[in-house]
């Protein structure tokens, strides 16, 4: 399962980053990458418009096969509290 938390910088605080650590530690082995942009920045802005379709996609075949989580912040955190062993 891969995961994006997209937050402002002015929400970014260390409860914050407590509860991706714990997110993260629920995957076992995971690759983590922080990216910081500004506003008016995107994170995929290198790609092709074919190779961002593409992703896009497979985005949605991923999310109808049950392959993909969205949370709010608050489902986030009741998630965060049903991970055994946090």
């Amino acid at each position: 399962m891969d995961a994006m938390i997209k937050i402002s910088s002015s929400e970014f605080n260390e409860d914050v980053f407590k509860k991706i650590k714990a997110l993260i530690k629920s995957f076992g082995s995971a690759e983590v990458t922080i990216a910081v942009s500004n506003a008016t920045g995107s994170m995929f802005r290198k790609e092709s418009k074919e190779e961002y379709w593409e992703r896009l996609s497979k985005s949605v075949v991923d999310i109808e096969h049950g392959k993909g989580i969205v949370f709010t912040m608050d489902e986030l955190e009741n998630y965060i509290h049903e991970i055994p062993g946090k």
